[in-house]
């Protein structure tokens, strides 16, 4: 689960937060299954966290940095990500229902197997995104012609019983069981 530091730097403020991640040589932040719903998190540069699991329902996250970021199976119902910066993301098995993605940059991100009910993507940069297994039929704003692919060879590996795992091998089900998701 997630760090404990990291979750309350994070929760003191983006100022603060911004201002640690700057001045460490952190590659990696810890925030797996953060209860992080509404949270004002605008602007926060969340590069190459683990989010897997977490809570962003309703979040702020306009101008958010989640670059390489790994948000598999977490929670973006009604999240606002206006402007967000998600280049080579992960997204597998999100919730993105109702998401504000509005001119978001998902250049390379992998949306697979996601939901997407009525998220909007309008004006949004998804070159090289793949969204194969996610019904992007129910998104609004996504437009054809635009880079994005559906793709079975971004799929999320599975294992023998279909169980998807994550980039690490590691297997994603137990994660979705411990969050009570």
């Amino acid at each position: 689960m997630a760090n404990p530091d990291h979750l309350a730097r994070l929760l003191a403020g983006v100022p603060y937060w911004n201002a640690w991640r700057a001045a460490g040589d952190l590659a990696e932040v810890d925030l797996r299954g953060a209860e992080l719903a509404g949270t004002d998190l605008r602007g926060a540069d969340l590069w190459y966290a683990k989010l897997q699991g977490a809570d962003l329902g309703t979040a702020r996250l306009e101008g958010a940095v989640l670059t390489r970021a790994d948000l598999s199976l977490a929670l973006l119902r009604h999240a606002n990500l206006y402007r967000a910066v998600l280049r080579g993301a992960i997204l597998d098995r999100a919730s993105l229902n109702g998401a504000v993605l509005v001119e978001a940059d998902l250049t390379l991100a992998k949306v697979t197997d996601a939901a997407m009910d009525g998220a909007v993507l309008t004006g949004a940069t998804v070159w090289g995104a793949n969204f194969y297994g996610s019904p992007v039929e129910n998104a609004h704003g996504l437009v054809r012609d635009t880079g994005w692919i559906q793709d079975e060879a971004g799929v999320p590996r599975r294992d023998a019983t279909g169980v998807g795992l994550d980039r690490r091998g590691i297997m994603m089900e137990a994660l979705r069981r411990s969050s009570g998701a």
